[in-house]
């Protein structure tokens, strides 16, 4: 079973869909290549049986010539018949010669039989005759189309009528086409596939145009939406830092470190849009804590601690609701877990943690501690790595606290006293390209 992967709308007309295209023509030019071959044989079956029918006509006539003028009976006379027809070759086809034919009545084995040596597979013909059980039908006549040693062939049984009620029997032929015939038949199935193909791929070419200016649009919009999406998303996490510390800033700040460590670490696209999703909404559940607990100065108490927790089931109730922000519930659901097991609101440890939890949770916690808030004040970088570094394997993955802390002091010095507006500009160049990537693609 084959996981779903994303391709870009572009790449899929400009490679997948010319393919496709491409190969449905060919699948088309050869089926009714196929069925052109086919009906060229059953034409050339038909022919064939026209004709013999009409060398039968004049075998019979000239039957009935005998046995008024030599007085034979119809059998002696149907023979000597046969035996000018062979020797005197009056009539020759150019659509190809009789290589075999054999005189007999239904129910009566054996029979008159007649057999062209002069064809080279004369042998593979009477093989061929006499290797099953060939029909005999009451009335009518039956015919079909074979391949003897590859050679394309005729075979037919037909009534040979009028010589009296009880001389009434069949003939049994086998007719091979000249080359002539087999190289108009093969050039006329190369033309159907040639003509159906061109058809096809005139089609696709007229079409590609088309479907690639709709593409275009559909990108165009997909972006347009997508910017939406992203805006929104900005705004409503904005929002919700101005409740809690009455600045954004801490949410560029925040989101904006995550990035950088994802970076680093080398995240998929995908793990990308999530991490940012879940940095801007970390604290969306902060909505539906009062403020007196929110933003009281002082430490809280064990109830209020207990209260302001519920934060995060708060959070993952709003991101429930939008399928769009659905994978950024592993930030909002885990950023208050702790790598040895201690946190809240699950226990989870370790790797269990995902990934861009793991992230964002040293994110935060720096740019908490770099930060001035009304109940403390800034620390240094070096204090705030410190206490990163003696939290590894305790609060933080140590393989994210290692990547952060050396490249934690640029950082800092460019984001640390930014104002709102211009932490706001680079996040969007940041963050956007990871939506950017994901707008025009589609799942197959």
């Amino acid at each position: 079973m084959h996981s779903p992967r994303n391709v870009p709308l572009l790449t899929y007309v400009r490679q997948i869909l010319v393919a496709r295209l491409a190969l449905m023509a060919t699948v088309i030019a050869l089926t009714l290549a196929t069925l052109a071959y086919l009906a060229e044989e059953r034409m050339l079956e038909e022919a064939v049986v026209a004709e013999a029918q009409d060398d039968l006509a004049e075998l019979v006539e000239r039957t009935r010539e005998i046995i008024s003028h030599d007085g034979l009976s119809p059998l002696d006379a149907f023979r000597q018949a046969v035996g000018e027809k062979i020797a005197s070759s009056v009539r020759k086809s150019r659509r190809g010669k009789v290589v075999y034919a054999r005189f007999f009545k239904p129910g009566i084995s054996g029979g008159e039989e007649y057999l062209d040596r002069t064809f080279v597979l004369h042998d593979a013909v009477r093989a061929h005759v006499h290797a099953g059980e060939s029909p005999e039908p009451e009335t009518g006549t039956w015919s079909e189309t074979v391949y003897i040693a590859d050679i394309l062939s005729v075979h037919a049984i037909l009534p040979i009528d009028e010589l009296g009620r009880s001389d009434t029997g069949y003939a049994e032929i086998v007719f091979v086409p000249s080359p002539p015939v087999l190289a108009a038949m093969e050039r006329k199935t190369l033309y159907t596939v040639g003509a159906v193909a061109f058809v096809a791929l005139a089609t696709a070419a007229l079409l590609y145009p088309v479907i690639l200016r709709l593409t275009n649009r559909l990108v165009a919009f997909s972006r347009n939406l997508q910017a939406a999406n992203f805006e929104t998303l900005a705004l409503l996490g904005c929002a919700v830092a101005k409740r809690d510390s009455n600045t954004d800033e801490h949410n560029y700040r925040v989101t904006l470190y995550a990035l950088r460590i994802a970076e680093a670490i080398g995240l998929d696209a995908a793990g990308m849009r999530a991490l940012a999703k879940g940095a801007f909404l970390h604290d969306v559940g902060k909505i539906a804590i009062t403020d007196s607990i929110l933003l009281k100065p002082g430490k809280l108490t064990e109830n209020e601690f207990e209260i302001m927790k519920t934060h995060v089931r708060h959070g993952l109730d709003v991101v429930a609701r939008s399928t769009w922000l659905r994978d950024a519930k592993d930030v909002v659901g885990c950023h208050h877990e702790k790598f040895d097991g201690k946190g809240y609101p699950n226990g989870i440890s370790g790797k269990d943690i995902p990934l861009t939890a793991r992230i964002f949770t040293v994110a935060d916690v720096f740019d908490a501690l770099t930060s001035r808030r009304p109940y403390k004040n800034a620390l240094s970088c070096a204090e705030a790595l410190d206490i990163l570094m003696r939290g590894r394997g305790k609060h933080f993955d140590p393989e994210i606290v290692n990547t952060f802390v050396a490249m934690a002091a640029p950082l800092h010095e460019r984001y640390a006293h930014r104002s709102g507006r211009d932490l706001s500009a680079e996040l969007i160049d940041v963050a956007w390209k990871y939506f950017h990537d994901g707008a025009d693609t589609l799942v197959s």
